[in-house]
């Protein structure tokens, strides 16, 4: 998944400027979005009121199914498959698939907003027999899932 758009709303937009290191470049008479822009190197839109989105984009499926090979230049490849009709996917060995982009709209202030204990039945067997590790952190006792990130190097 690769971040595509950055939307802010109009306060968003100040606090970032105000906070930020960009506020010589602004103050030589630059445009603030586009020293924004490159500050973040993403394309920054302001809209509306809570409009913290940022926009991301996936390519699916990644891995090729054919050799299990990662799609290299993730961001060129989705620009070009948005520009084509056919939605042909070709891995670094050459296999061609089918392939569709996914686009998903994340919310930035997205920890200001989750419902501790959202998770009533776990979403794998059904059972309501779930436990906690914090507001966030869940597993099923009846089977094996869980929403707990893998620690590598361990």
């Amino acid at each position: 998944m690769i971040p595509a758009e950055v939307v802010l709303s109009p306060e968003t937009y100040q606090k970032i400027v105000e906070e930020s290191n960009i506020q010589q470049e602004i103050r030589t008479g630059k445009d603030p979005v586009s020293v924004l822009r490159n500050y973040f190197s993403i394309p920054i839109t302001i809209r509306e009121e809570n409009a913290d989105l940022i926009i991301a984009k996936e390519l699916f499926p990644n891995p090729c199914p054919v050799c299990g090979r990662r799609i290299p230049f993730l961001r060129e490849m989705i620009e070009r498959i948005e520009s084509r009709s056919i939605k042909r996917i070709r891995c670094p060995l050459g296999h061609r698939y089918e392939g569709e982009i996914k686009v998903y709209y994340l919310n930035i202030f997205q920890e200001d907003q989750t419902d501790p204990k959202a998770v009533q039945t776990c979403p794998q067997c059904g059972s309501k027999n779930v436990q906690y590790l914090s507001q966030t952190d869940v597993f099923c006792l009846n089977c094996e899932w869980d929403n707990l990130k893998l620690i590598r190097g361990t």
